[in-house]
């Protein structure tokens, strides 16, 4: 998925861009601090509640100590250079800084993409690992208790889109050749046992004529139970079981059920009950129904008014809808369970993330970033409050309060992390973002790096 800059304006306050844009005019430009903060220049983006102290978020350590006028609340453990240079310079294509923008970009390097990011905790060597796939075809094994040293390297000979652990399996949807269709690249999903890493991998076929999983790319895959759905370049979903008899016997999974609505690229899939959400680059969310025989219950477009099964009102040609849905191409989807009941995510390139009811598919509120946003991942504070955090299109990591607390509303802007502001962070787009142990959480991006992140301290919730 390209994430292109546009010129498409929203036209409110903060002048939000749509199609992955900057921010525009709107705010008044406002000062938050010296620069050992990190907001020390104008900027039309609201004043976060927390605001980060450069020393402590990029060294992990401050001389002032407890007598710094900013706070010592997220921390960067390391920076992980995982993939190759790209000699044809493609990690930038989509968004150049511009002069003088991140350390990456200083060091006149550019690298391949790292696209996805998973975590495993090896019960044989009692340590977590981390798992990262790369355009330069390669995914690659990290230890964490050893310094972050890299363990293993494999080439899988096209872009590593997506991978993924669960239940002690390796999942990696990557660029390949088939051998039925030499010469054609298409989207492959190989699933090795960890517990047993010398026996070749699993290899989900559409069929035996069809020995490969989509007719391009494989860009997102989720897993429940004994069943996984993949989603691709080509615009279909792929529902998967595990299936003993296959694969000579040996077990392996059979292709179920093939859903096809989408005109865009699959970029999120969510499994709430018998529903399967489903997003896309065609602005669109559906909801598919396992109990009905995956039947596409709903549509939510730009032009949907009020819920899922409101009737769509088509705006005037040429004209932007006016409804409950995204605007712009929408990027992924995360389940959030409370105690008030279960919800659903979605983040777009228009700047918007929003929150919907599960069960009738009403959008309960939008919140606007000012930048197209790419990724999200759940996480908690030191006193177990839950957090959103959100990587966009322009390298900065925004992180908010889900909830309403004694000091601040529902997705209140708790603060930022930036390369500009706070050293530390990515220099172009944030591909994933992953919550791990001990409130940390672990970073991909277009630059090629893989960041490690950690909340240490109050947000004053």
């Amino acid at each position: 998925m390209s994430y292109r800059a546009g010129t498409k304006s929203r036209g409110r306050g903060r002048g939000p861009p749509s199609r992955g844009g900057g921010r525009g005019g709107g705010r008044t430009s406002t000062t938050y601090g010296a620069a050992r903060g990190g907001y020390g220049t104008g900027t039309d983006e609201p004043k976060p509640h927390v605001q980060l102290c450069s020393y402590y978020t990029s060294q992990g350590r401050c001389e002032r100590g407890d007598s710094c006028n900013f706070q010592h609340v997220i921390k960067m453990h390391k920076t992980i250079v995982n993939s190759d240079p790209d000699p044809a310079g493609s990690s930038r294509s989509s968004y150049d800084r511009g002069g003088g923008g991140g350390y990456a970009s200083q060091q006149n390097v550019s690298m391949f993409p790292t696209s996805d990011v998973a975590l495993w905790n090896d019960p044989t060597a009692g340590a977590l690992k981390i798992f990262t796939a790369s355009h330069d075809g390669h995914w690659r094994l990290y230890n964490t208790a050893t310094g972050f040293s890299k363990e293993v390297q494999h080439n899988m000979g096209g872009k590593v889109n997506t991978i993924m652990v669960q239940s002690n399996f390796l999942f990696c949807g990557f660029e390949g050749i088939s051998v039925k269709l030499p010469g054609v690249t298409v989207g492959m999903i190989f699933a090795w046992n960890l517990g047993n890493p010398g026996e070749p991998p699993i290899e989900l076929h559409m069929h035996e004529t069809a020995p490969y999983a989509h007719a391009s790319g494989v860009t997102c895959f989720i897993t429940e139970g004994d069943m996984c759905v993949s989603g691709g370049h080509d615009c279909s979903i792929r529902v998967w079981k595990y299936d003993t008899t296959v694969n000579a016997g040996k077990g392996g999974f059979k292709l179920m059920q093939t859903l096809y609505g989408h005109a865009g690229e699959i970029t999120g899939l969510v499994i709430i009950g018998t529903m399967l959400w489903s997003c896309s680059t065609d602005m669109t969310i559906r909801l598919w129904d396992s109990a009905a025989n995956w039947e596409c219950k709903y549509v939510i477009t730009q032009s949907t008014q009020g819920n899922a099964a409101s009737p769509v009102v088509l705006p005037p040609n040429g004209q932007q809808g006016t409804g409950v849905g995204h605007t712009d191409a929408v990027t992924g989807l995360l389940h959030f369970e409370s105690p008030a009941g279960n919800f659903v995510l979605s983040s777009s390139l228009d700047g918007n993330i929003k929150v919907w009811n599960s069960v009738n598919g009403e959008c309960l509120s939008t919140t606007n970033y000012g930048v197209g946003v790419i990724s999200m991942a759940l996480t908690t504070d030191t006193k177990n409050n839950p957090l959103l955090i959100a990587g966009t299109a322009y390298g900065k990591i925004m992180i908010r309060s889900l909830i309403q607390t004694a000091t601040t509303p529902p997705m209140c802007y708790l603060c930022a992390i930036d390369v500009h502001r706070t050293h530390c962070g990515h220099d172009g787009p944030v591909k994933r973002v992953v919550a791990g142990p001990s409130n940390t959480f672990y970073t991909a991006g277009d630059d090629g790096n893989v960041i490690i992140f950690q909340i240490t301290g109050d947000f004053g919730l």
